[in-house]
């Protein structure tokens, strides 16, 4: 039996440490994503389903601290462990926090199996070795023809799963207004075959987006996002002639995403072997 990914969030302004855990925690079937900006950790929560939280202590735009205590003022529960090279340094103050050397992992990384251990106890679970990945999850994406447009004015947000799907070999573009996505579609040089649309972008509202869209190719596959007014949402796509059911809700859990639109690429012939349109 294989376990479904936990989304892992790490937030670290060291780049080197969030590309060694990522490479790590992807082989492990983790889905990681980061962030090097603390500052956006509420939004990212906002807009994906996290599990567990991998957080340093110091960086420059905010600390680790400054992130913990808006969570907490927030009451949002996700469960925390701190990464540092300053543990003894900060031991006190991180029992002000609750936070004992069980909920730490320190830096430099020497012994995966004890951060795994650590994680796992978190997450509440267990990931046996021969539990971990596919030869099919592996295969499938080497001749990956798929093109996805994801159009969100969350710019940071967005390029996180603009990298999860690069990750896995997707052409992937990214605009911030719907006019912008619009225009490359137009322009005869942009192609699309799956679309990520949040309802409501600047420019062009989602639900006129995906009508434009589908004017210029019927063929493209569309996934409507929106984070709120979750009724009224789905009343604008039935007034366009979109399917409302197929609207997805932030926050959303990334492998779930990651799964449709693999099976939507599959169904428009362009991932796992079919014909390129």
């Amino acid at each position: 039996m294989t376990h479904k990914p936990s989304t892992i969030l790490i937030v670290d302004d060291d780049k080197t440490v969030i590309e060694q855990l990522q490479n790590h925690f992807r082989r492990r079937n983790y889905e990681p994503i980061a962030t090097a900006n603390p500052a956006i950790v509420d939004q990212t929560l906002a807009a994906y389903e996290v599990h567990l939280i991998l957080l340093d202590l110091r960086m420059d735009r905010l600390s680790g601290y400054d992130v913990l205590k808006n969570l907490r003022s927030r009451s949002i529960h996700t469960p925390v462990l701190i990464i540092t090279a300053y543990y003894q340094d900060e031991r006190a103050k991180l029992r002000e926090f609750q936070i004992t050397e069980q909920d730490v992992i320190e830096k430099p990384f020497r012994d995966f199996a004890k951060i795994e251990a650590k994680i796992n106890i978190k997450l509440n679970k267990v990931i046996a070795p021969s539990e971990v990945g596919s030869d099919y999850e592996d295969e499938i994406y080497l001749n990956n023809k798929a093109c996805v447009i994801i159009v969100d004015d969350e710019l940071e947000i967005t390029e996180i799963l603009a990298e999860t799907l690069r990750e896995r070999a997707y052409e992937v573009k990214t605009f911030g207004d719907g006019r912008a996505a619009l225009d490359y579609l137009k322009s005869g040089n942009g192609k699309c075959h799956i679309g990520i649309i949040d309802m409501a972008i600047p420019g062009l509202l989602g639900h006129k987006l995906i009508e434009e869209m589908l004017r210029i190719d019927p063929r493209i596959e569309v996934i409507p996002v929106s984070a709120k007014y979750e009724e009224e949402m789905r009343e604008r796509l039935a007034d366009v002639g979109f399917d409302p059911s197929k609207l997805v809700t932030k926050p959303f859990d990334l492998p779930t995403l990651v799964e449709q639109v693999k099976v939507l690429a599959v169904k428009a012939g362009v991932l796992g072997g079919g014909g390129v349109r």
